[in-house]
């Protein structure tokens, strides 16, 4: 197993890791439907130039259409729409910590839908990263609150949809490779966008954004969205979609580590330490498990590819 594709899933967690912080200031002036508008318009058009400058592939077989609309919907349209909408419902700390499900999610669809073998070491190693995780944040600090359940349901509700898409997608990676998989997800990712965001943008005064706010919008675009999906898509050529999803783990192990550079009063603390020791042996176990299997995972289309 490459070296540099672990590397560069790593790279893709400090990515999503910035979108909850980076989310929360933008959604001071814009609806969270706008914000999925201008990362999925954003990240389509960069990316269906790219494949036609650079890859030059194109799909024409109408299931293999429907099956990327799929993962549009799923991966992207769904789970940004309902991530963006529960935040502003609930807490960044609630959201850090929910994010945390998408591996459990995906190696239980993964196993019971037959796509891979059940797997003591990989089903041991998510159970410790995800220990590590929710002891890193404090499970002590999730609120249950009332006024709070609804945004949790929502991150809940886009973390499986968000599982089913790594699931689904491999079978289209093989096939077509992450650039155009890539283009064709945000395209139809965006056209489903358009009526919902347009609508949330009509109400907003574009003219009194602060130019701050249009930075952080280009950030969003380029960075958690552009990179973060192709790399994460590109991974999916080499790796089964289980172990893409357990690196979500990093997530806020990342963010406990840069805080303090950037942050007045925090530091690096033991519990810290732990936590992502924890994280770390539990990658290690889900990547040993991969490794015994000596074999890909067996991708299976979705309804309609």
């Amino acid at each position: 197993m490459q070296v540099g594709v672990h590397l560069l899933l790593f790279l893709v967690q400090i990515l999503f890791a910035s979108l909850a912080i980076v989310g929360k200031i933008v959604l001071r002036d814009f609806p969270a439907a706008s914000i999925v508008l201008f990362r999925v318009v954003g990240a389509a058009g960069v990316l269906l130039l790219v494949n036609a400058i650079w890859n030059r592939k194109w799909v024409r077989d109408r299931r293999d259409l429907l099956g990327l609309a799929g993962l549009g919907f799923l991966g992207i349209l769904v789970n940004q729409t309902l991530f963006l909408v529960g935040l502003s419902h609930t807490t960044a700390i609630n959201a850090t910590i929910l994010v945390t499900t998408i591996p459990v999610f995906t190696v239980l669809y993964s196993v019971l839908s037959g796509r891979e073998p059940a797997s003591a070491l990989k089903f041991g190693g998510i159970a410790v990263a995800g220990a590590g995780a929710v002891y890193l944040i404090g499970p002590d600090r999730l609120s249950l609150a009332p006024d709070l359940a609804l945004g949790n349901l929502l991150i809940v509700v886009a973390m499986f949809c968000y599982a089913l898409y790594l699931v689904h997608s491999k079978a289209m990676v093989l096939k077509y490779g992450p650039v155009t998989v890539s283009a064709y997800v945000m395209m139809f990712s965006a056209i489903g966008t358009l009526p919902l965001g347009l609508s949330g943008l009509a109400g907003v005064d574009l003219a009194a954004i602060r130019p701050a706010t249009w930075m952080w919008v280009a950030y969003i675009v380029v960075f958690p969205t552009i990179i973060a999906y192709f790399l994460n898509i590109w991974a999916l050529r080499k790796v089964s979609p289980n172990l893409v999803a357990v690196y979500i783990y990093l997530q806020p192990l990342f963010t406990a580590a840069v805080a303090p550079a950037v942050l007045t009063g925090e530091r690096v603390t033991t519990r810290a330490a732990i936590a992502g020791a924890a994280i770390f042996l539990g990658l290690a176990l889900v990547i040993l498990g991969e490794h015994r299997q000596h074999r890909a995972v067996p991708a299976q289309p979705m309804p309609g590819e």
